[in-house]
């Protein structure tokens, strides 16, 4: 007994000159791949507003936009079930049903960061340190060979499965994946495709009282022809919420093209009721948000004024209204900015929570506040044509994603502080577009 004390004892004193002796990065990813498996099983089924901008370029023509697809998704984070925002029937359709047209993905929950981080097939390299949002990150590097890769592209010329490689960044305070880089390679030959790349951002979100989740907030997909056509899409997911306690899904449902999957008693939701579209909401900011504050945490406003709807009031004033922060990054360059967002979900009327789904119609003038951000401004010499020299100005301007219930702007200057009483406007619009 005392033997076996002595070598346990042993081993214990000697673990921390171990760790000192791994490699940069190893014992950090290990943490997070803990990290990740607890939050992956933690991942209840919810549900989220998906909005996708799409964007087309012909072979030697000019990016423009195609359109806009709002659909809603249901997920336990190994399969996703779409809807029509506000249905009540989803469907394991692939979501190229909705839109007849152009590129549409799916699988941005749970697949990918599962097979990185919880399977044991994927290495991974540690490749140093690089600053992003005004946040120090740790960078790794992996690939998924195409053998034991199951990313599969779907066209209409046909379909095969790919690899994958690319890079992640992680948080090294909490472990958490902010950015997950997926480039993909080894395209069959009945695929016509020379790059698919995507590119994943995640933040903590708020589901309830007791449970706290990290979930994807934006997406980036861009495929490339070999005839030259471009198709890109920016992916935003707001308003995520727990599917309903007294909701419940089957999604090992039996593939059978005439039935749908398996529900219970109910498809939605229905704690959180839709509002009228169309009406007029002024929210003033009941937080306080200064550059200290972390994305996710939850804040809260209250509406202005009594919202009618022709003689009846359909939200009082002084109703709260709750939601999260969505985005806060710090910039140096060219000049000290941030970029805020601020996500607002439900508003409760007279003890009903209702869905905030509303466009953002405009900010209060405040110093500092600005929709758009001018990055440069270069003078360049040009002849004038009458054998004279002219100068002209160039500005770069721009302009942030727009999302239901979300208001982004620039913060200019290296001090935030954004104070309560901050007041935004909104229109409510249809669930269905």
């Amino acid at each position: 007994m005392k033997q076996a004390a002595l070598v346990l004892a042993v081993v214990i004193l000697a673990g921390p000159a171990i760790a000192q002796d791994l490699p940069p990065g190893v014992l950090l990813l290990s943490r997070v791949k803990a990290h990740m498996r607890e939050e992956l099983q933690r991942l209840a089924t919810i549900s989220c507003v998906e909005t996708v901008e799409r964007e087309h370029q012909p072979p030697k023509g000019k990016l423009h936009p195609l359109d806009t697809i709002r659909l809603e998704v249901l997920t336990n984070g190994e399969k996703e079930l779409f809807a029509s925002p506000g249905d009540r029937k989803f469907s394991e359709n692939h979501p190229m049903s909705y839109a007849g047209s152009g590129t549409l993905g799916n699988g941005l929950f749970g697949p990918y960061l599962k097979d990185i981080f919880v399977s044991e097939i994927v290495a991974s390299e540690y490749k140093g340190e690089e600053e992003a949002g005004g946040r120090l990150l740790a960078r790794y590097e992996y690939r998924i060979p195409l053998l034991f890769s199951a990313q599969t592209i779907h066209m209409v010329e046909g379909s095969g499965t790919v690899s994958l490689q690319g890079s992640y960044w992680v948080d090294p305070r909490n472990y958490d994946v902010v950015r997950l880089e997926l480039n993909a390679g080894d395209f069959p030959p009945m695929l016509p495709v020379t790059e698919m790349k995507t590119v994943i951002t995640y933040a903590r979100t708020v589901l309830s009282d007791r449970l706290e989740v990290l979930l994807p907030d934006t997406a980036d997909v861009r495929l490339v022809k070999q005839s030259g056509e471009i198709s890109q899409n920016r992916v935003g997911f707001t308003h995520c919420r727990i599917f309903g306690a007294e909701s419940t899904i089957d999604f090992n449902a039996p593939d059978a093209p005439e039935q749908p999957p398996r529900f219970g008693a109910a498809t939605v939701d229905e704690t959180l009721r839709p509002l009228p579209p169309g009406l007029p909401i002024a929210v003033k900011l009941s937080s306080q948000i200064s550059a200290d504050t972390t994305v996710g945490s939850l804040i809260e406003g209250v509406v202005e004024n009594n919202v009618r709807m022709k003689r009846d009031v359909v939200v009082p004033a002084g109703s709260p209204v709750r939601g999260r922060i969505r985005r806060l990054e710090r910039y140096a360059e060219p000049f000290p900015y941030f970029v805020v967002g601020l996500e607002f979900t439900e508003v409760e009327v007279q003890g009903i929570r209702r869905l905030f789904y509303a466009d953002l119609i405009s900010l209060e003038p405040a110093p500092g506040v600005e929709r758009f951000l001018t990055t440069s401004n270069t003078t360049e010499r040009v002849e004038n044509g009458f054998g004279g020299m002219s100068s002209r100005q160039h500005q770069e301007r721009i302009a942030l994603y727009d999302l239901p219930g979300v208001a982004t702007f620039f913060w200019k200057g290296s001090r935030l502080e954004l104070p309560r009483g901050f007041r935004t406007e909104w229109k409510t619009r249809p669930l269905n577009p």
